[in-house]
Order: structure tokens, then C-alpha cells, then sequence
């Protein structure tokens, strides 16, 4: 039997061998993967240089990946290359949805709005007490500003449109369903020169280890499945290092609750990613993944409009049942006023956009509704 298993053993090693050696690549539909793919842009080497680290790990980050907007699309709405990178590291920047024009009427219309815009302070800061990594300089707090969809034409222009952009609405599919609802206000974020970040956050653990259901992600047989799905416009430049928004790049596969020591960014620094943001891009993150805010450092203040979507059965928010606030503006498209629809089944004639905009859904017999009108006085149980 001995010189049996000696010939297994070689068999089985020189499979082995042959499976070692072969590569995967990750194509682009319809063409081949290339060094001068536009697709995929390098970002900046290093770490963000913004406090001295604690950390005794002194290896450096590797070089960031941010995936470029694409022409062409597969089926699911996003490229290869693209669904490959969210799901490897829980976020991609899509590049220049919004023209330079777009983003300076927004901003106009927010600096006339600038007495509105809440400064967070005392216990409402959000990067910890002064000297921690997270606190900036210890007093100038973020400020907040809601309420643009309400705004009148054109100010409210560019923020309604995230809503159906023709850009984002093939990734809203991909990422969150056909039937995708905006789940939260949308929230304008301010960062004035030396104001505080925000203390890492999300993740699909809890603190305590257990399972974060509202926040999940997970793929199941070739799709991906995000229960809240962060969209943050950027309305001015961000380069790596500057501060802003940073993520635990992969956090979003971790089966372990975060450190604390990393949620301050006291420990491993060379795990956060702080993306380059060009005014008109726009972020695509999973609040499964754990992120926050670095402070910021730059000399120009910081602006991004902040977004969250979901699946049509699920909701974290509740701003959906203040209608004045949420889809009562008498002037919404009927393809705005689909996204702003509360939460529930896309069977129970849900309008829907298709991945061109056109509002359409699935329709419910009518027979089956008269039913249920008999049954509990509402034709829809």
C-alpha cells in the first residue's frame, strides 16, 4: 500500500500545483482589463497625517482604490470591476454625476441659507473631549443643515435629483433593490476648518457582539444585499489626509464587534481609508461597514449632502410618517414621490423606477384586493 499512497500523494500535490498557479481576473464587460482602464483610478499612498499615531504598527497603508463612474453596466447595474470593489471594501466613489454649475447653484443656495446651519456643541460634539484623536481642535463643532428637498426651484434642484438621477439610479438597483426608498432626511454636513470628526460607527456587529440586522450586508448568490445604503454627495474637495468622511475598509465582512481603541482612532490607523473627493462626486458606502469622520484639517470649509436608502420592506428611520416633511411637497415628479413611498412590498402595487427612470411596479390583482377590501375594509392587508 505504501508505494499507493506515494503516487496519491504526488497526484494530489501536483493538482494542487496546478490550481495554485492559475490567476482570476476581474473583467470589465466587454472588454478585457487593462492598465489604462478608465475605470479604476489609483488615490494617494500613506495614512492620514492628521494627529501623531499611538499605534506601534508602523507598516504603511497600500495604495487606495477608487473606482471611477462607468459608461457600461451589466445587468446588475454596475460593472464587474465596480461590484468586485464594493464588496471587497464596502464603498465606491462614482466620479462626476454632477457638473461644476450644479454643485456652485447648491452651494449658493446653502450659503443663503447659512443662518439656518446648527453648530454642534457641548454634549452634541462628536469626536470625543479635547486632545483625543477625534476632537479636533477641541471646540469648533460640525454643523448641520436639513430641509432641501422642501426648498423652492432651483435651490432644491441638485437635491431632489439624487433621488432619480439617471447615474445613480442603475446602483441604487444594484445595491439596494429595484424598489429602493430613500430611508432618512437628507442631511447637508459642514466641517469648518479644526472641527471635530465623528467617532467610528456602524458595522454589522454591535458592541456587544451580536448580530446588527438593520444595518446588514451580505451576498447570496451573485447579488449583493445592503439593509441601509449611505449616498453623500460631495459639494467640495476632499483630499486624502484633509478629513472627512474615512471607513474601515472591509469592516463590513468582519465578524467581530470593532475595538474601541480603533472606533477613536487611537490604534491601527493604517486601517481607515480617508477617499479624495472631487466636488460632483458621489460616495457609495455600507453602513454595514464601520466609518466615521476625521477631523478636518484643510484651510476650506468642508460641504457633503448626505443621503441614506433602503430595500421597499425595510426601514431605520421614521421621518416617513411626518408627511409634510417627507413626500408632501405638492410639486414631486411621480418618479420622486416612488422613492418617498414608506416602506412595504413591491407586489402590493409599489410604483418602481426601471433603471432608465420610467416609474412602473408590479400590480396586484384586482380580484385579489376586493377580497381584502371584504375581508379588513382596506384593500391592501
Amino acid at each position: 500500500l505504501r508505494p499507493a499512497l506515494v503516487r496519491a500523494m504526488s497526484q494530489t500535490a501536483t493538482s494542487l500545483a496546478a490550481v495554485a498557479h492559475k490567476t482570476v481576473s476581474i473583467q470589465t464587460r466587454g472588454s478585457a482589463a487593462s492598465s489604462s482602464s478608465p475605470r479604476v483610478a489609483q488615490g494617494r499612498t500613506g495614512r492620514p497625517a492628521l494627529f501623531p499615531s499611538r499605534d506601534t504598527s508602523s507598516r504603511p497603508r497600500r495604495a487606495a482604490t477608487v473606482v471611477a463612474m462607468s459608461s457600461a453596466h451589466d445587468n446588475s447595474g454596475m460593472s464587474d470591476m465596480e461590484r468586485y470593489m464594493f464588496d471587497l471594501n464596502g464603498f465606491i466613489v462614482v466620479r462626476n454625476v454632477f457638473t461644476a454649475d450644479e454643485i456652485a447653484r447648491a452651494n449658493a443656495a446653502i450659503d443663503a441659507r447659512s443662518e439656518r446651519i446648527v453648530e454642534r456643541k457641548g454634549d452634541l460634539r462628536l469626536g470625543g473631549n479635547k486632545g483625543d484623536p477625534l476632537a479636533g481642535d477641541g471646540v469648533t463643532g460640525r454643523a448641520d443643515l436639513g430641509g432641501m428637498l422642501e426648498w423652492p426651484a432651483p435651490d432644491r434642484d441638485l437635491f431632489r435629483s439624487v433621488l432619480t438621477h439617471p447615474k445613480l439610479v442603475p446602483y441604487y438597483h444594484a445595491l439596494v433593490g429595484e424598489a429602493y426608498r430613500m430611508d432618512h432626511l437628507p442631511l447637508l454636513i459642514q466641517q469648518a476648518p479644526g472641527a471635530d470628526g465623528f467617532v467610528f460607527h456602524g458595522g454589522k456587529m454591535n458592541d456587544d457582539g451580536s448580530w446588527c440586522d438593520e444595518l446588514a450586508y451580505h451576498w447570496n448568490q451573485g447579488r449583493m444585499y445592503n439593509r441601509l445604503l449611505a449616498v453623500s454627495v460631495a459639494l467640495t474637495r476632499t483630499e486624502p489626509g484633509d478629513g472627512g468622511f474615512c471607513v474601515v475598509r472591509g469592516s463590513h465582512k468582519s465578524n467581530l464587534p470593532c475595538p474601541p481603541s480603533i472606533q477613536r482612532y487611537e490604534e491601527h490607523r493604517d486601517l481607515v481609508d480617508n477617499p479624495g473627493l472631487e466636488p460632483g462626486d458621489v460616495l457609495f458606502f455600507t453602513e454595514a461597514a464601520t466609518h466615521g469622520t476625521l477631523p478636518w484639517s484643510a484651510e476650506h470649509t468642508r460641504r457633503a449632502a448626505l443621503y441614506r436608502f433602503a430595500p421597499a420592506t425595510s426601514a431605520y428611520g421614521r421621518a416617513y410618517l411626518t408627511p409634510p416633511h417627507w413626500g408632501g411637497m405638492d410639486d414631486l415628479t411621480d418618479a420622486e414621490r416612488a422613492v418617498l413611498e414608506p416602506p412595504y412590498h413591491q407586489r402590493l402595487d409599489r410604483p418602481a423606477l426601471t433603471m432608465g427612470g420610467e416609474v412602473a411596479g408590479q400590480r396586484r390583482a384586482e380580484f385579489k384586493k376586493e377580497h381584502d377590501a371584504k375581508v379588513f375594509g382596506s384593500k391592501y392587508f
